[in-house]
């Protein structure tokens, strides 16, 4: 079985078509059909093993994934990982392809739906903070399902951040793509991305008004001790989302959110969300969170959309 680099997955797939397959995978969703485990965490340390399996359809799929913070300050990638795609019936596998690029397809997917519903349409500025792979994976889902054409990015490590701009700039040649304080970020971003996993908020300490008309999408922080947003900001906004319930379990953001008074019951998930076209009323007036942790579902259905795309190529 040949196995798939993460460089043959990205030429194999684009955003557009991932954001359609999961999207694709709610409206056609047969419930009944799912098995989905919570994903089994394992720490080590400041690291992180994580095992999801999930079944679906005509298929299983599991994903092994190790999570390294302290990587950045080796200057290499945090996340390393195999997903694995079988037969549910045989239990054979059928496809075998790094888990990097199905996990950044799948969560930029996710924060692009989250966009698609939830920012006002005519969002044209992006702020992302953290210039690593989910801070990518999420320029190409914002320009998929907003007009945007300014993109502010914040990162500690400045070497990280001119190369994730340079290389911005080659890619998306159309946009005005500059680094930013994290003050200035969020006053003249229509989208906020955080994509860190920070223990302590990256966002500033802003006045409420500040956070009026815009979106975050908050998408880093996986694990209790993670909050990327802060209390003040949690406490505030106008309208809370999730991209499945196990975020207010597995998120610290999402489990200081309940602490602070938002109810889980009342929260509506990206299920809900697409199910219902749901979409805010007044947006452009609004701060809203949506928050995303993925889940071993989503990997299951990208790889399958690539799966399925290489056989129907034949």
């Amino acid at each position: 079985m040949e196995y798939f680099t993460a460089e043959k997955v990205n030429e194999l797939l684009k955003m557009d078509e991932t954001i359609r397959s999961i999207e694709k995978f709610y409206l056609d969703d047969n419930s009944g059909d799912i098995v989905m485990p919570d994903r089994m965490h394992i720490e080590d340390g400041g690291n992180t093993s994580l095992l999801m399996p999930s079944y679906f359809g005509d298929y299983y799929a599991t994903k092994l994934v190790g999570v390294a913070p302290k990587n950045t300050e080796l200057n290499k990638p945090t996340i390393h990982g195999l997903m694995v795609l079988y037969s549910r019936q045989t239990m054979e596998p059928l496809f075998m392809c790094d888990a990097v690029p199905i996990t950044a397809l799948r969560t930029g997917a996710l924060g692009g739906l989250g966009m698609k519903y939830l920012a006002k349409e005519n969002a044209s500025s992006l702020g992302i903070i953290g210039a690593g792979t989910q801070g990518w994976s999420h320029l190409q889902s914002a320009c998929a399902v907003r007009p945007i054409e300014t993109v502010k990015v914040y990162n500690r490590s400045q070497d990280k951040l001119e190369n994730f701009i340079k290389e911005a700039r080659e890619s998306f040649p159309n946009l005005h793509i500059e680094k930013a304080s994290l003050k200035e970020l969020v006053l003249t971003s229509d989208i906020i991305v955080t994509t860190t996993t920070s223990e302590t908020p990256v966002l500033p300490e802003l006045d409420a008004s500040s956070y009026k008309g815009k979106l975050i999408a908050g998408v880093g922080s996986f694990r209790p001790s993670m909050q990327e947003i802060p209390d003040h900001v949690l406490s505030e906004a106008d309208e809370v989302y999730v991209d499945a319930p196990s975020a207010f379990r597995e998120s610290g953001d999402m489990i200081r959110a309940k602490e602070l008074g938002v109810d889980p019951d009342q929260t509506l998930s990206l299920k809900d969300i697409i199910e219902r076209k749901h979409q805010p009323q007044h947006p452009e007036d609004q701060s809203i969170i949506f928050k995303s942790v993925g889940a071993a579902i989503f990997d299951l259905v990208v790889t399958k959309a690539l799966y399925e795309k290489l056989d129907t190529r034949g």
